[in-house]
């Protein structure tokens, strides 16, 4: 269970572009729009965290994020007047099949994000609201390989779908991404919890604009300890683009997303649900936008079929 969505960097160069012309348009952005196709961070409690029984679950997910500066590629921050904040809400539901496949238990999710986004750009300000890009993952799996450890496989494809316009901040971008996804979670329930998700970023061209954005690798992370019920931890996202986007069939050399968060999270599993909450401090940034980000996420079954 892999997604929320809170594209707050996109609004960048689209608004700076008119403002401050085509230098301070290439120093300020990198993914078409500054803004990455998968919403890093927010994996978080729900690295590998697949559920061994059959149903059908949900995760609902709350985030407030908000941003105050561009950055350029060396991680410095640019005298461009930018704000922007963020609200989302998304629905993430998982169906758990019951059956094993090459010795996985499987699943299929579906990530439906609603996102309001306000964007204030030496002094205008814009407000956009709509549905984000659709995920679909048709099939996850999860092998469990020692006690309280497991590693779960997917492809993720994050549609080209929800509220776009190119010549305006948008809520979603006017592509779709191809994200297969690997993970491993350790996760003890009297002890120890540490987990990663490891993401590509395969990009389809944006027809509206004939820009490729260009592969990226990006990282969830998790690690703390369970007490009873509770637990405490740190959790964050590292993102690194290694090839150049490409517009008009002409590469943009150098011009690559960074972007580096962290911050505490604690949770509570009371058994039929679970309550997590996350904050993630922006630490570095290059060719995007700085932000810091507040995660609020609730898991339940809807419906339990078989033993359990």
């Amino acid at each position: 269970m892999k997604r929320g969505y809170v594209p707050v960097q996109r609004l960048a160069t689209c608004a700076v572009v008119g403002m401050l012309g085509t230098a301070a348009m290439q120093s300020a952005q990198a993914f078409e729009g500054g803004v990455s196709p998968f919403p890093t961070g927010s994996t978080s409690e729900y690295i590998a965290a697949l559920p061994p029984i059959p149903g059908l679950f949900a995760v609902e997910q709350f985030n407030y994020s908000s941003a105050d500066g561009l950055y350029d590629n060396k991680g410095n921050k640019l005298p461009i007047p930018f704000k922007s904040q963020a609200f989302s809400a998304t629905t993430r539901l998982l169906a758990s099949y019951g059956v094993e496949w090459f010795g996985a238990k499987v699943y299929s999710q579906l990530v439906l994000p609603v996102v309001s986004l306000h964007t204030e750009v030496a002094g205008h300000g814009e407000n956009h609201n709509g549905l984000s890009n659709v995920t679909v993952t048709p099939l996850l799996l999860r092998w469990d390989v020692a006690a309280h450890t497991n590693v779960t496989f997917g492809f993720d494809f994050a549609l080209k779908t929800g509220s776009y316009n190119p010549a305006r901040p948008s809520v979603a971008v006017g592509y779709t991404s191809y994200q297969p996804v690997l993970a491993i979670r350790h996760n003890d329930p009297d002890g120890l919890d540490l987990g990663i998700s490891n993401r590509l970023l395969f990009n389809d061209k944006n027809s509206d604009t004939n820009y490729r954005s260009g592969t990226a690798y990006v990282a969830d992370f998790i690690g703390g300890w369970n007490f009873g019920k509770w637990k405490v931890g740190v959790t964050g996202s590292y993102l690194n683009q290694f090839t150049d986007d490409r517009q008009n069939g002409s590469d943009i050399p150098g011009n690559r997303m960074r972007s580096f968060a962290m911050g505490p999270t604690v949770a509570y599993n009371a058994g039929p649900f679970s309550i997590n909450m996350n904050v993630q401090r922006g630490l570095y940034a290059a060719n995007t936008a700085k932000s810091d980000a507040i995660w609020i996420n609730f898991a339940m079954p809807l419906w339990l079929g078989g033993p359990h």
